[in-house]
This record gives C-alpha cells, sequence and structure tokens, in this order.
C-alpha cells in the first residue's frame, strides 16, 4: 500500500502530532508512506514541503531585506510588498473570505497522487490547501479527511465555542478573531462555498472522538460516511515509571504534591481556560496542606519558579522531546485539563497512560476519556469551584489518586496505543480501497 499524508505542518499541535506518529509507524512497517505538508519543521524522511511561488519567491526577498533595512519609509513599502508577493491571501485577511488560491499546492498534489493507492489528509486550514481540490482528488484516488477540529463544517473557525451558526449557515459571526482569524464578517460566503465543495465531494471522514462524528452528521457534511478512530500515543515512551526517578532527573521535589497542566500558546490560546484555572489556584491557596503543593505548567512563555500564597509556582517553556514530556507525566501526581473546546485531548491520555488520574472540564470529547469516579473527574467549563473541590479530595485521598492512576494506566494501554489507531487506520484505507474497486 502506498499512502499520502497531507497537513498543514509536521510539528505542532495534536494534529501534527498524530499525522506524523502515523507516518512513522507506517514507515517502521515498511510501507510506502509519503507526507506533504505546508510549512515543514522537521527533517525527517519522506517528509516533503509545499513551495512558494517564483512570484513569492522574488517578492519575499525583498520584503525580507526591507524588514531589515533602516532606510526612511522602509516598513511603509514592507506593508505594499506584502499586498503584492501574496494578493489572493491579503484579499483573504482584508475581506474575510478564506483563499483558496494555492498553486504550488494543486501542483504538488497531483504530481505526488498519482503513485499512490490512498489519500489521507488532516487539518486543510493555516493557508496552505485549496479545497476545491477534493472533488479532482476523489474521483482518481480513494480519499480520508481525519478531522482533528471542527473547521470542516464552519465559516472560519477550527472550534465553535459554543456558537450554533454552523447548523444554519454562519454569518453574524461572534468569534471573528476565533483560529483562523478573519478581518471582516464572509462567515456565510465561507460556509456556503465549503457546502458546495463538499456536497459534490465523496469521501470518508475519520474523527477521534464520537463528539465530533454526532456534530459533523448534524452537518452540511452528513452524506458522507463517518468512522471514529481515536487518537493513539506511543506506549513505548508514555508509560507508567519511576515517579522518584522521575523527580529526581527533574530536579523536583519528592515530597511534594505536583499537579501538572498543559500551557501550550500560553494565554494566546483561545481553546484553553486560564482565567478558570487562575481562579482554581486561588482556591487551592486558601487552603491547608500538610505538604507542599507545586503547580507545573508545561509549555509556557518563560520558565520561572516563585512561591505565591502557599503554592509553588514553576513555568516550563516549550519542551519538543517526547521523553522529557513524559517524564513530566510520571512526576506528577495528578493532571488537570482546563479546556473550553477540546474535540479529543491528546494530553489527556499521555497522561492518562503515565498512570495519572485526570480533573477536567467536559468540553468536546473529554468525557469519552476521563471515566468519572474510576479514572478521574469531569467538571463543567468554567466551573472552578467544582474542581478545586476535586483536586483538594485527591490529595486528601492518596489512595483513591492511585488507584485512578493504576485503572487510567490499564485502559490507555488497552483502548489508546499508536499501534492500535495506526491498525485501525490501514484496515480503514484497505476498506475504502476495497469499496472502490468494486
Amino acid at each position: 500500500m502506498k499512502i499520502l499524508s497531507i497537513n498543514s505542518k509536521d510539528i505542532g499541535g495534536g494534529a501534527e502530532k498524530v499525522a506524523m506518529d502515523l507516518h512513522r509507524y507506517y514507515l517502521a512497517l515498511g510501507i510506502d508512506s509519503k507526507m506533504l505538508v505546508g510549512h515543514r519543521k522537521s527533517d525527517f524522511p519522506f517528509v516533503y514541503e509545499i513551495p512558494k511561488t517564483d512570484w513569492y519567491q522574488l517578492w519575499d526577498k525583498i520584503d525580507k531585506r526591507l524588514l531589515n533595512s533602516q532606510i526612511k519609509g522602509a516598513y511603509l513599502i514592507h506593508k505594499l510588498v506584502k499586498d503584492i508577493k501574496a494578493p489572493f491571501l491579503e484579499y483573504a485577511h482584508k475581506t474575510g473570505k478564506e483563499n483558496y488560491h494555492y498553486p504550488e499546492s494543486c501542483h504538488m498534489v497531483k504530481k505526488l497522487q498519482i503513485s499512490e493507492d490512498i489519500v489521507h489528509m488532516h487539518n486543510l486550514h493555516n493557508e496552505y490547501f485549496d479545497l476545491r481540490m477534493l472533488t479532482s482528488i476523489f474521483q482518481k484516488k480513494p480519499l480520508l479527511i481525519t478531522m482533528h477540529d471542527e473547521y470542516l463544517y464552519t465559516g472560519h473557525c477550527a472550534c465553535s465555542l459554543g456558537c450554533e451558526r454552523w447548523r444554519t449557515g454562519c454569518g453574524e459571526c461572534p468569534h471573528l478573531d476565533i483560529y483562523p482569524a478573519v478581518e471582516q464578517d464572509n462567515t456565510r460566503f465561507n460556509w456556503e462555498r465549503k457546502k458546495s465543495i463538499f456536497l459534490k465531494s465523496q469521501l470518508t471522514l475519520v474523527t477521534p472522538s464520537v463528539w465530533l462524528a454526532q456534530r459533523a452528521k448534524e452537518s452540511f457534511l452528513s452524506h458522507l460516511p463517518v468512522r471514529v478512530i481515536p487518537n493513539g500515543v506511543d506506549l513505548e515512551v508514555f508509560k507508567p515509571d519511576s515517579q522518584t526517578t522521575a523527580r529526581y532527573i527533574l530536579e523536583l521535589d519528592q515530597q511534594a504534591f505536583i499537579i501538572l497542566f498543559m500551557a501550550a500558546y500560553g494565554r494566546l490560546n483561545p481553546f484553553k481556560d486560564f482565567e478558570m484555572l487562575d481562579r482554581v489556584i486561588v482556591r487551592l491557596q486558601k487552603q491547608s496542606f500538610d505538604k507542599p503543593i507545586i503547580l507545573i505548567a508545561l509549555g509556557g512563555e518563560q520558565s520561572r519558579k516563585e512561591f505565591v500564597n502557599g503554592i509553588w509556582m514553576v513555568e516550563i517553556p516549550f519542551i519538543k522531546g517526547s521523553k522529557e514530556i513524559a517524564k513530566y507525566y510520571q512526576a506528577c501526581d495528578l493532571f488537570i485539563h482546563t479546556a473550553k473546546a477540546e474535540t479529543f485531548g491528546l494530553v489527556i491520555i499521555e497522561a492518562m497512560t503515565c498512570g495519572k488520574a485526570v480533573v477536567s472540564t467536559n468540553a468536546g470529547g473529554i468525557p469519552e476519556l476521563v471515566r468519572e469516579d474510576e479514572t478521574g473527574y469531569i467538571v463543567p467549563i468554567g466551573d472552578d469551584e467544582a474542581m478545586a473541590k476535586r483536586i483538594i479530595s485527591l490529595i486528601n485521598e492518596p489512595d483513591q489518586l492511585r488507584k485512578m492512576g493504576e485503572r487510567a494506566a490499564q485502559i490507555s494501554k488497552n483502548e489508546y496505543g499508536l499501534e492500535r489507531m495506526s491498525r485501525e487506520y490501514l484496515s480503514l484505507y484497505q476498506e475504502v480501497i476495497d469499496e472502490r474497486n468494486r
């Protein structure tokens, strides 16, 4: 089997991690796998970046010289050159109409898909892909799209954050600033154009959660088959291990109760509820505990450590390596997650696989992962009082915490491994290919 995967990037968030994990696994099995990305950040084999047009490259060189120049008025000229080097993109930014003009993307996909048996797409936003190509790709090759967010059925946003306008055509968008942000409200136009494209396209959708699958079925994507394949993690990396050893390596207090949470992209991330987290911390600071309490923000904006009202606050900048990230999971006592939106929750599975109980909000597909009173607790979005109570109860009940962690590791090992995810995709590929050949 020859597989062509397409994604916006090869290194980044959860979608990039899943796409690259699949690519690596396929290559390890000896499968012919290629990956095409809009923005390449790694040097991993058989990952190809979509090049910029010659026009863009020419004006980009001029633009970079202007930005490094001390010439008076250079910045004003730079703003003009931006419009010249990428006129379609700049027009899209200003009007709110999503840009589908990516000729090099079309050329690369047409070139690479010739010898492939199946095309598997991931995130199609982030300014690199022409959605209008979907119809022509399907006419030549079996096609799958994994929905890592809600972008395919909305007028612009990756997460609807409680807005239901995607059901009726968007317009009058309350969240223009939500990624991918737009300056003007042309969300109804974008929604209608996407609907037209997908009504003419026959492909298979995959979602990591039942929650997202149900929403897809309630959207203009309802005519397409949807398969649920939960994301998986590398069980050789994310696994229970000695907490004492992990803390020794990371130079963390052996006697403390350590709470870990992910702070990826910091407070600029609109899908993480940092205001709720602040309120939870304030509630914890009002309590008395018989051991030191440390809250670690992993993937923060800076490196810092300070003692605030009885609790140690530690911020660790972004960590690239999975093995080091796993050490923090292994070192902590409890993982918490304050999300406003979450289609799956890959970090939750990473924590559970390392044998940690989880206290999280009930955003999106999270309740499918955290089993109430078995592997952790679920609280309503924004309910800091409920989360603080659950955290305090687990600090004071170490036996319950341990049992939850053990159960979390057991469930994750059985249901959320990378091999399981990869095998399910390979099986689906074959099913789709066989269906096409009938």
